[in-house]
């Protein structure tokens, strides 16, 4: 008896306190929480300086596919510090709105305050609070990768712990024609880029700006790596990615290229990976500093490439790569010649590439002759696969006549030349090393000691 009137005072009181919880308001959810279970932090900002996106916000744009192709700020705390690459001086670090890693947004390759390089590893920490300033997107989703939520590079920090680098300007009005006579300004280069194809080379184009910041300039490999705006700030820049100096010409001195030169450049240009537009590598140059030097490249009488240290101003067109390359032509630095193949991972891919050289002058003239030394191998015919062109405009081509091939037995140079009498009196002409393959068959070809006189 005693034990049923002690379980019926249990159930008793159980019915009670269901009773009493009645009124408690349920656990609040946000859909645009972070999975973070400490804070929950709804999305923020609108992008601006005075307002900046939160993460959440910006992982709320990234994963709607908006992203953005103009520069926004966000705001967050520093959770991880992935690289610092002491050569550029950029950083590789993830912010959150709060400790969590996850639903992190990664900052690629950032810089430092007004664009600026980083100078060690320690000028960020965990928990800094930043203000970040860039193009926000969402890296390589496939099928096996949802991908991975960024800040593209050419980002810089806006503020890092409450101190502030210089007001972001807004973007100019674009202007030129993109010509030695008006070359595209900043603002206008970097529309034609961003509307170009991803991982394709512009035509090549004069562009005008002046120098915001050098993140490294090699006297060792001779070009520099810089930025450049309309007005000399940090805001809406260009990244030019190991050019050249003047005229094709190698770097010799640091103090060649300072901030704030005016600058005019001229090569092909790149949107790299769809986010990032910058001047591809080794095929731009300077063609004037603070108006001195040409607007046009000079052409000098004859060539003599030996390029044992470098591609000695030649420069890489690729006509056509088939999928999975990447390359044709490369620079042998161990045994200095240049190389040829589309043989890459065991398998043979279609592809068309040019060598070409910068250009010289056959003027006053009455003949010419080219020389080069070269082998080659795995070649089915190598007067079809490996030609030798001449142009005076690089667009209309003409085909020479090889004086010798290898056997294709061995790796022996031989040497050979090309009768250029038909070029003979010209004022500026090119010549060029085609390299064409094959699914089925695709040779090697090596290059090196060219000479036109």
């Amino acid at each position: 008896m005693k034990k049923l009137i002690l379980s019926l005072t249990a159930l008793a009181m159980t019915a009670f306190a269901f009773t009493s919880c009645e009124d408690v308001p349920q656990p609040y959810e946000t859909p645009s929480a972070t999975t973070d279970t400490t804070k929950v932090v709804v999305a923020t900002g609108t992008g601006t300086a005075d307002d900046p996106y939160n993460v959440a916000k910006a992982m709320e744009i990234i994963k709607a596919g908006k992203y953005t192709n103009e520069p926004v700020y966000v705001k967050g705390k520093i959770v991880g510090l992935d690289e610092f690459n002491s050569s550029f001086g950029n950083y590789t670090y993830y912010i959150n709105d709060t400790e969590s890693s996850t639903n992190q947004l990664e900052i690629y390759r950032g810089k430092g305050l007004n664009n600026q390089n980083f100078a060690s590893e320690k000028d960020l920490k965990i928990g800094d609070e930043v203000v970040v300033y860039g193009t926000i997107t969402l890296f390589k989703p496939n099928e096996t990768s949802s991908g991975t939520p960024e800040m593209t590079s050419g980002n810089y920090l806006y503020s890092l712990n409450g101190q502030k680098g210089q007001p972001v300007t807004p973007p100019s009005q674009p202007s030129g024609k993109g010509t030695a006579a008006e070359p595209y300004n900043v603002a206008a280069a970097l529309n034609l880029i961003k509307g170009s194809e991803a991982d394709v080379n512009t035509p090549e184009m004069y562009v005008t700006g002046k120098v915001s910041s050098i993140n490294e300039l090699s006297t060792s490999f001779g070009n520099a790596t810089y930025y450049i705006s309309d007005d000399g700030s940090a805001s809406n820049t260009l990244y030019i990615f190991r050019s050249k100096y003047l005229n094709g010409e190698n770097f010799t001195s640091e103090d060649q290229l300072k901030v704030g030169d005016a600058v005019v450049i001229y090569g092909p240009f790149v949107n790299y990976k769809g986010n990032t537009p910058e001047a591809v590598a080794n095929k731009t140059y300077l063609v004037s500093i603070n108006g001195k030097g040409s607007s046009e490249p000079t052409v000098r009488t004859g060539l003599n490439a030996t390029f044992s240290e470098g591609q000695d101003n030649f420069t890489i067109n690729d006509v056509s790569l088939g999928e999975g390359a990447t390359s044709v032509w490369t620079h042998d630095d161990k045994n200095g010649y240049m190389k040829a193949t589309a043989h890459i991972k065991g398998k043979d891919i279609a592809c068309v590439s040019q060598l070409i050289s910068p250009a010289f002058s056959l003027e006053g003239l009455t003949s010419a002759t080219l020389t080069f030394q070269h082998a080659e191998r795995f070649f089915t015919n190598a007067s079809e696969e490996l030609k030798v062109l001449a142009s005076t405009d690089k667009s209309n081509w003409t085909e020479l006549t090889v004086s010798a091939y290898s056997d294709g037995k061995d790796w022996t140079f031989v040497d050979a030349s090309c009768d250029l009498s038909k070029f003979a009196g010209q004022k500026t002409v090119y010549i060029a090393f085609q390299y064409t393959s094959t699914d089925k068959h695709s040779a090697t070809w090596e290059v090196k000691n060219v000479v036109v006189k």
